[in-house]
């Protein structure tokens, strides 16, 4: 049995809010290194700096997600859990899904993926 399948619902929001909220500030303030805090090592190396910067300015959605989001739902895993959210952008219309996923790593808690669809 992992960390994870021992929350509930409210309390999976309740850990993973303050996580994704700083992510949406840290990427509207373009601020990688606030942004990826908590990332796991293996996000670390696929989500560099660089391509961080290249995709703010690719896909500027990214520096435009408004600070009211909404928990959606949680999907469990084995040894990890993925949070939806519904965002909003202040930028583009309607509405975009972003995706947190957690896993127990050696440190503790680990972000090992982060995307907004």
């Amino acid at each position: 049995m992992t960390q994870f399948s021992r929350l509930h619902k409210e309390q999976l929001r309740a850990v993973a809010e303050p996580i994704w909220k700083n992510i949406v500030e840290a990427a509207r303030e373009q601020n990688y290194a606030r942004f990826s805090r908590g990332f796991s090592n293996e996000l670390l190396a696929k989500l560099s700096e660089e391509h961080f910067r290249q995709s703010c300015e690719d896909f500027p959605v990214l520096t435009s997600i408004e600070p009211d989001f909404e928990f959606i739902d949680s999907i469990h895993r084995e040894n990890s859990i993925t949070i939806m959210w519904r965002l909003g952008s202040s930028k583009f219309e309607g509405e975009f899904l972003g995706l947190l996923t957690l896993q127990s790593g050696e440190n503790g808690m680990e972000i090992t993926a982060v995307s907004v669809n």
